[in-house]
């Protein structure tokens, strides 16, 4: 087995047992859906939310800015490993987009009640490590 087949084969049982161990901590700890979350005060909820949707602006812009520099590279010595990270840039502004407060406002999603914008950008943030990991071992 080549060296990066073992690692490729260690990085794969660490992902499964990762994902077990998550789903099994997460019925032990976490609280059952029907559940009420204990009450934020408002003015804490509302900095909270402030300083998420400014961070998403913010990583908006570190991503454009990112995506612009490599497409510039990419056009001076297509490579397939810029390629990738083009591609890891855009799912981590992905992230961003999906992990603003007002996107999920806008479909009228709430703190209280997030639906499916709570696991899409961990979704993203996820094929992004994939990507760089791939190119990584290459």
């Amino acid at each position: 087995m080549t060296s990066k087949n073992r690692w490729l084969a260690t990085t794969v049982v660490a992902i499964v047992i990762a994902a077990v161990l998550g789903y099994i901590l997460a019925g032990m700890i976490l609280p059952p859906l029907r559940r009420e979350p204990p009450p934020i005060p408002a003015d804490i909820m509302a900095i909270l939310v402030s300083v998420k949707t400014m961070l998403s602006f913010v990583n908006l812009v570190l991503v454009t800015s990112l995506l612009l520099a490599y497409i510039g590279l990419y056009r001076s010595i297509r490579s397939k490993f810029t390629s990738g990270l083009m591609l890891a840039v855009l799912v981590l502004g992905l992230y961003a987009l999906f992990s603003n407060p007002l996107l999920h406002v806008l479909f009228g999603y709430y703190i209280e009640g997030l639906g499916p914008f709570t696991i899409l950008p961990d979704a993203f943030a996820t094929v992004a490590l994939l990507v760089l990991l791939d190119l990584s071992l290459e």
